[in-house]
This record gives C-alpha cells, sequence and structure tokens, in this order.
C-alpha cells in the first residue's frame, strides 16, 4: 500500500507541481492508455483467436487497471471504445462465450447489457470485458474521480465509434451511428461532464475557425484547464462527415476531431507511428497543434524495439503518449518494461518548447 501512494505521488500528482502553470496546454507531454476500458480476455477465446491468427492474438492479450486507477497514477489521457445500442438486447448474450458453453459476464453486467444504450467494448461479441461495460458508467467513474480531485491536470479521451464485427460471427451487426446517434452520444458526454466540458465551442469562442485559434493565439493555460475534460473523436472520414453534419466548425459538438492541418476544425491530430512521422508530429506540434501517437503498438515487440518508438514519440513533441506499458500496468509488470519520462515522471514539459 505504502509503494501504491508512493508511486501516485511521484509519478501522478508531483509529475506537473514543479512546472510554471500558467504556460499553455500544448507545451506539455503526458502520458495516457490505449483502449483504457479493457479487461483480459478469457483464456478461451485467447485460444480461439490464437487458431485464427497467433499475431493477431498475441495483439488482444492485454489488459488495464480500471480508469479511476490508472488516473490515480497520473495517467492524463485515455481511450473508450463504443458501440451504438440504441434498442438494447443486442449484446449480453456473448456470441464466443456461449459457443463454448461459458458465461463471461455477470449477472449486473449482462442486465446493463441488455439496456438501451452506449455500450463498452472492443470487438462485440469476441472482446467484450471491460472495466465500465455501459458508457455510462465509464463516465461516471471518471467524475466521480474529478469531483475528488478537482484541480487535476486536464484530461483527454479519445472516444472511438465501433460499427463492425468479425466476418466469423452470426450475431447482429452493430448499428451504424447515424446523426442522431452522433447527437445522444454528444448529449450523455455533456450530460455527464457539464461544467468540466471542454468543447470546441469554447476554444473557438467568437471567431470562425477553431483552427486559426490554436495556431495564431494558442491553448489555454493549464491553470485554466484544472479539473477539465477534452474529448476527441477519433473517426474515419465517413464518421466525422456524419458527426459534423457537413458543417466545418464543430459548432455545439461535445468532441473535437482529428481533421487535417488546415481545416477549419483541425485542432487536435492522432499521427500513431512517430517513427515514420517524426517530421510531420514535430511541425504539427510547432504550429500549434495537439496530436496524439503511441509509444508501442506491437506487443510482441522486444524491448529494444519498443524503446525505439518510445523514444521517436518522447522526441517528436507530441504533447499526448498513448502505451500499454505505464508503470503497474499489466503488461509493465509482466514484461518489467514501462514507459514513462525520466524520474518515473507522467507529465513533463514539452521538449520542443524548452
Amino acid at each position: 500500500m505504502f509503494f501504491w501512494l508512493l508511486l501516485c505521488l511521484s509519478a501522478g500528482f508531483a509529475s506537473a507541481a514543479d512546472f510554471d502553470e500558467s504556460m499553455p496546454l500544448d507545451q506539455y507531454q503526458w502520458i495516457g492508455s490505449h483502449n483504457s476500458y479493457k479487461r483480459a480476455l478469457p483464456d478461451t477465446a485467447y485460444q480461439f483467436l490464437r487458431l485464427q491468427s497467433v499475431h493477431k492474438a498475441n495483439q488482444l492479450n492485454y489488459s488495464h487497471l480500471s480508469l479511476d486507477e490508472q488516473l490515480s497514477l497520473g495517467l492524463r489521457q485515455l481511450e473508450i471504445d463504443v458501440v451504438n445500442d440504441p434498442n438494447g438486447n443486442q449484446y449480453q448474450h456473448v456470441e464466443l462465450a456461449s459457443r463454448f458453453n461459458e458465461d463471461w459476464l455477470s449477472v449486473h453486467e449482462a442486465a446493463q447489457l441488455a439496456k438501451p444504450g452506449f455500450k463498452v467494448m472492443h470487438i462485440p461479441h469476441v472482446d467484450v470485458m471491460t472495466h465500465c461495460i455501459t458508457l455510462k458508467a465509464c463516465l461516471k467513474e471518471l467524475t466521480v474521480w474529478s469531483d475528488s480531485h478537482p484541480e487535476h491536470f486536464p484530461i483527454v479521451i479519445m472516444m472511438n465509434a465501433k460499427e463492425t464485427q468479425p466476418d466469423f460471427l452470426n450475431s447482429k451487426k452493430p448499428t451504424p451511428f447515424d446523426e442522431a446517434a452522433f447527437a445522444s452520444l454528444d448529449e450523455a458526454i455533456q450530460n455527464s461532464l457539464q461544467d468540466r466540458l471542454v468543447s470546441p465551442d469554447d476554444i473557438r469562442g467568437n471567431a470562425h475557425s477553431l483552427q486559426r485559434v490554436i495556431t495564431n493565439k494558442g491553448w489555454p493555460s493549464v491553470n485554466d484547464l484544472r479539473g477539465k475534460f477534452i474529448f476527441l473523436f477519433d473517426g474515419n472520414d465517413s464518421q466525422r462527415e456524419r458527426y459534423t453534419q457537413g458543417q466545418n466548425n464543430l459548432k455545439g459538438r461535445a468532441m473535437f476531431a482529428s481533421f487535417e492541418p488546415g481545416h477549419p476544425s483541425a485542432a487536435i491530430m492522432i499521427r500513431n507511428n512517430p517513427i515514420e512521422q517524426q517530421q510531420d508530429i514535430r511541425q504539427l506540434v510547432e504550429s500549434g497543434y495537439l496530436v496524439r501517437t503511441r509509444a508501442d503498438a506491437n506487443l510482441s515487440a522486444s524491448h529494444e524495439q519498443k524503446a525505439l518508438q518510445r523514444d521517436a514519440a518522447f522526441r517528436s513533441g507530441a504533447q499526448m503518449i498513448s502505451t500499454d506499458f505505464y508503470p503497474q500496468s499489466p503488461q509493465a509488470k509482466r514484461s518489467n518494461y514501462s514507459v514513462h519520462f525520466e524520474q518515473g515522471r507522467l507529465i513533463r514539459t514539452n521538449p520542443i518548447s524548452d
């Protein structure tokens, strides 16, 4: 217990305390996690997937601490995947579990999945074990933690809208996200976060272009954003078109979205390969954008290979660096390899701004 408290203090709460808190948000780097809600695959699922593809099965062989535990460690970027289940009764019977005559879900989880609403999972009917089975539960966990730590460094939540599932399944395919579904998703976020949410409108103000505000005026200071959340929608072209309803300014939306540089709503970018996209990331950061990248992607890579990508991510200046190997994560404990800055920190001044 003492070690856990010491780690939280050194890696999380103390990590931003030495910095000039009047600096803009983009002048920091912070560690986050990938598919942050995920619990481990049941062994039968893992063995079944290995028969399909050893590599793909290994890529799914990871898990995380609960969201509030990750936040208490000091992580300040999390990722949540949602499926659209407006009518309910689509996910409480997990097809892969049924094939093996197993019950993967608790009675409470199955009951929650039977209700209408957004559900949280990685792969429908396959990789479904999560720390918070519904979006409502995940958002509640975030807000409860935030209420207990009201001066926390701003937290970025990346959202993915899942619309596909493996072809080997017989279950009904996920319901697509239409404009009404995205409006409901925004409403769920806004109702849960309330004044903790920093929206595109908040940053843009009275200007016509969010991109111009970001590249000319810049981001607010950490002082002004303490206790706040920023949501980033990581969607494909079709999903972004549906989310913005053909508009260019994200007016009224709860989430930022990853547009290309120069787009009127461009503010936060996703560039997941810091080795191949090193210069691109650096140029984006120098222009004032926030960028999310990954310190690791191949779970089968050697420590040396992972370290190359980690170091490239650190050098790139990308503010948000996502990993499956943050300190105390199941992967870090299993492999004796972890991703953090100097002295175990999970937040530091951005080297590009030094």
